[in-house]
């Protein structure tokens, strides 16, 4: 008996695609959905600029009503296809970079090793008096024995054979 290993991955992948428009009418070849919503948003925006333009100026771009449906929206959506910056769809990246600016930027959170630095905004830092490290005085002299080491606690509750704050040192 053989076995075959399937791939799906290339299907799952497939753009949806728009072919049938009505009950009755289909086209005779399919349309992207992603890039045909392009198209239309983009339309809609420079009908929308040159209408304006057209409102103040009204006899400023008298000729170019064709390139305003078809040509500025067609090559706005190819650039927006085309264009992945870091991989990502355009419109991903601008979100996730509105994202870092008021989540990450705005606040000046400070961050070391992929976790927020908590107190790096403190004026005033105190730092606590230096103890003397010191070797444990019950320290096991024959690595063989099997007993297990009692370690010294600080009253800090460091557990690093360290003396008790009691005998303080400066440096």
């Amino acid at each position: 008996m053989d076995r075959f290993v399937f791939n799906y991955r290339k299907a799952m992948r497939e753009p949806k695609k728009i072919r049938q428009l009505t009950e009755h009418y289909s086209l005779p070849f399919s349309i992207e959905l992603i890039p045909a919503l392009n198209y239309f948003i983009f339309v809609g925006l420079c009908f929308g600029f040159w209408y304006g333009v057209r409102m103040v100026f009204p006899n400023a771009f008298d000729k170019t009503f064709i390139l305003v449906i078809f040509g500025i929206p067609l090559l706005f959506t190819i650039l927006v296809t085309k264009i992945k910056p870091e991989g990502k769809n355009i419109y991903l990246y601008f979100f996730d970079l509105i994202k870092y600016y008021f989540m990450i930027k705005l606040p000046q959170k400070k961050f070391c090793n992929d976790r927020k630095v908590e107190f790096s905004h403190d004026e005033e830092i105190e730092f606590r008096k230096l103890v003397k490290v010191v070797g444990i005085s019950n320290e096991n002299k024959n690595p063989y024995e099997g007993y297990t080491q009692k370690f010294i606690v600080d009253k800090n509750g460091r557990n690093l054979g360290v003396l008790p704050s009691e005998k303080q040192f400066d440096t």
